[in-house]
């Protein structure tokens, strides 16, 4: 029962700050030909519903009775831009919201100049409402592709810049997406609280490796398959899978104490249950379908798993399994990017190497902060502090699921 009311307790103070410092993204496509800029912005619809925690834009909405694409767009005009020569280009179409993929925004616009010799792109969009926002711009120019990512202290695009570096060697294009892999995975918050349930969950080392690797050879897959476009995922179901897959490691891990078995495994199927009732009734994220292999998923791994003896060897499964899921949310990010076709073995080998990077980062951090916490701490009071840091575990995966099922 205290475990309960702690959960409940964290569930409520976490849930604004995990959906501040969830990871954000967005893309654009640009053609620059003559002296007319052109372009095509595109965001997830829920990323997108971050400009309602602004007080004007939640007023906004309400007073011109506005969709949530509408407030998007009004919250989006002022703050893009294009220059040539410092000189602002005129805009030539109003960004106006146009047909494209169910889950996403599509924005056009475009602009005119007085000549393409020295065109600079400003965009500052979401960036002052999450840091850790990334922005991945293409852009098409006498027949070349460029491209960029922004960040929050790198917001502008030089076109003249990029023009110079583009006659890059594999070894630059590798080195590129291996720092955009590791900013992906360390600025990804859910995919790095995943990882810290892992390593609470599995104390021996040698299984730690095993479930990484599992993990590891999982999301390889997934992140090939999706960023060539050979599969297309449902992305909002996929970003509520990810939250599943924390809760579900949280509920293993709560059921060491073979006492907590039936009620916990009661909860997780009773969270599954509710929302696979809902589907018939809302519009959500996820199918009846959906919901009943993951309920017919539960039963069988935990039912198997109480009665092994050597866990760590099947834990190797889901492990995969959850891999291929997050391997899911790498490869839509890098396929949305749509890098540049001529680089596409760096691309993926280079990102993948760098979310592995960035995991042995996150890894080796959290371990040797646990190995001093052990030292410092008596035993009890340890286990005391893995307990709670669980319950946050599983009170972010709860509230993730049902925040990106549902809203």
């Amino acid at each position: 029962m205290k475990k309960i009311l702690l959960f409940s307790l964290i569930l409520i103070i976490i849930s604004k700050f995990s959906y501040a410092h969830y990871f954000s993204e967005s893309y654009s496509n640009w053609i620059i030909s003559d002296n007319k800029v052109s372009a095509t912005f595109t965001i997830l619809k829920l990323e997108a519903t971050r400009v309602l925690q602004i007080d004007k834009f939640q007023e906004i909405g309400q007073e011109k009775q506005l969709s949530e694409g509408e407030v998007f767009l009004e919250y989006f005009k002022p703050r893009i831009s294009v220059l040539e020569a410092s000189k602002e280009c005129l805009l030539d179409k109003v960004p106006s919201l146009i047909n494209g993929k169910d889950e996403y925004h599509t924005i056009e616009l475009s602009y005119l100049c007085d000549s393409t010799n020295s065109i600079k792109i400003i965009n500052n969009i979401l960036f002052d409402i999450a840091q850790s926002h990334v922005h991945l711009s293409r852009i098409s120019i006498n027949d070349q592709i460029l491209e960029k990512a922004l960040f929050y202290n790198d917001q502008t695009i030089f076109i003249n810049d990029l023009k110079t570096n583009k006659e890059k060697s594999f070894v630059d294009s590798l080195t590129n997406f291996i720092s955009t892999g590791i900013n992906h995975i360390l600025t990804g918050f859910d995919h790095l609280i995943f990882l810290m349930g892992l390593i609470i969950l599995v104390n021996n080392f040698k299984h730690l490796l095993i479930v990484i690797t599992g993990f590891t050879l999982g999301h390889s897959v997934t992140l090939a398959l999706v960023a060539l476009n050979i599969v297309v995922p449902n992305t909002l179901m996929i970003e509520a899978l990810i939250g599943f897959t924390i809760l579900f490691i949280a509920a293993e891990y709560m059921m060491k104490d073979e006492k907590n078995f039936i009620p916990i495994i009661a909860i997780l199927l009773s969270i599954l249950t509710l929302a696979a009732i809902s589907s018939l009734f809302l519009q959500i994220s996820m199918t009846l379908i959906s919901f009943i292999a993951l309920i017919l998923i539960t039963i069988g791994y935990f039912g198997i798993l109480r009665n092994l003896k050597n866990k760590g060897s099947f834990r190797i499964i889901i492990t995969s399994l959850f891999g291929i899921i997050h391997g899911f949310g790498f490869g839509t990010f890098l396929f949305n990017s749509e890098f540049d076709q001529t680089n596409i073995i760096s691309a993926l080998f280079g990102f993948n190497l760098g979310v592995e990077i960035g995991q042995i980062i996150f890894l080796m951090i959290f371990i040797l902060l646990n190995l001093s916490l052990i030292k410092l701490l008596k035993s009890k009071n340890h286990q005391y502090l893995m307990q709670t840091l669980m319950i946050i575990v599983s009170s972010l995966g709860f509230y993730w699921f049902i925040q990106r099922l549902y809203f």
